[in-house]
């Protein structure tokens, strides 16, 4: 497993997980989504701006 702090979001990924190879959102405890990082995409509906910034910050979406 993988963990990543920014924030106030925790950012996971685990190995094994079911593909496609995703991370894993949470605030505080509360899940707050995934993303795909194959596709380049949410998975669970809208991703809150910050987060996606975070997750270009962390390398896990690409600047765009």
């Amino acid at each position: 497993m993988g963990r990543k702090k920014r924030g106030g979001y925790v950012f996971e990924t685990y190995s094994g997980d079911h593909p496609p190879y995703h991370v894993h959102i949470y605030k505080e405890d509360r899940f707050i989504g995934r993303f795909d990082i194959e596709n380049q995409r949410p998975m669970d509906g809208v991703l809150p701006a910050q987060v996606l910034r975070y997750l270009v910050e962390l390398g896990y979406k690409k600047k765009g």
